[in-house]
C-alpha cells in the first residue's frame, strides 16, 4: 500500500477533527458533573438547613394553674389560682415561684415542668412528700387536667 502525504494529510486532519469533538464533549460533560453536583449539594443545604430549624415550641397555655382545694394552714383563701409558669418551683422560700406558706412544706418541696407538651411535676426530696390523686410520687410524674396535687398538707386541682 502506498501512502500519499494528501491521504496522511487527510487523515490526520480527521484525527484531529475527532479529538477536538471529545475535548468539547468532555467539557460539556464536565461542566454538567458540576451543575449537579452543586445542585445536589444545594439542596442538601436546604433539607439540613429546613431540619436544623427549630420546630415551633410548644407553648403552655397561659391560663395553667394549680387551685387551692385545701389550703390547709397557708394564707390562701380556697379557690384560688396559683398561675404555672414553665418552670415552677414550688416551696416555703421567697426564691420559689411559686410560695406555699404552710409548716408542713419544704423550703423546695417540688417542681412543675412544662416538656414537650405536657407537665410534669417532681418531688425534691421535701419531707413531707408530694402526692398526685392521694398517691405518693417517686421521681417524675406527667400531670393531667383534674389532678389532685398535694404538697404536705395543701392540696390543689391540676387546671391545665
Amino acid at each position: 500500500m502506498d501512502f500519499s502525504s494528501a491521504d496522511l494529510s487527510l487523515s490526520f486532519d480527521w484525527f484531529i477533527l475527532a479529538l477536538r469533538v471529545a475535548f468539547i464533549v468532555l467539557v460539556y460533560f464536565f461542566l454538567y458533573q458540576i451543575a449537579r453536583v452543586t445542585i445536589r449539594e444545594l439542596v442538601t443545604i436546604g433539607n439540613a438547613t429546613a431540619g436544623a430549624a427549630p420546630a415551633t415550641p410548644v407553648l403552655p397555655d397561659p391560663s395553667s394553674a394549680l387551685e387551692i382545694i385545701d389550703p390547709a394552714e397557708s394564707t390562701y383563701p380556697q379557690g384560688m389560682h396559683l398561675p404555672l409558669e414553665h418552670y415552677t418551683t414550688v416551696g416555703r422560700r421567697d426564691d420559689n415561684s411559686m410560695v406555699i406558706d404552710d409548716g408542713f412544706i419544704s423550703g423546695s418541696h417540688a417542681e412543675v415542668i412544662f416538656d414537650h407538651g405536657a407537665w410534669w411535676l417532681q418531688d425534691l426530696n421535701s419531707t413531707n412528700g408530694t402526692f398526685v390523686n392521694n398517691q405518693p410520687i417517686q421521681g417524675r410524674i406527667r400531670l393531667t387536667d383534674g389532678d389532685i396535687v398535694q404538697f404536705g398538707r395543701v392540696r390543689l386541682r391540676a387546671l391545665i
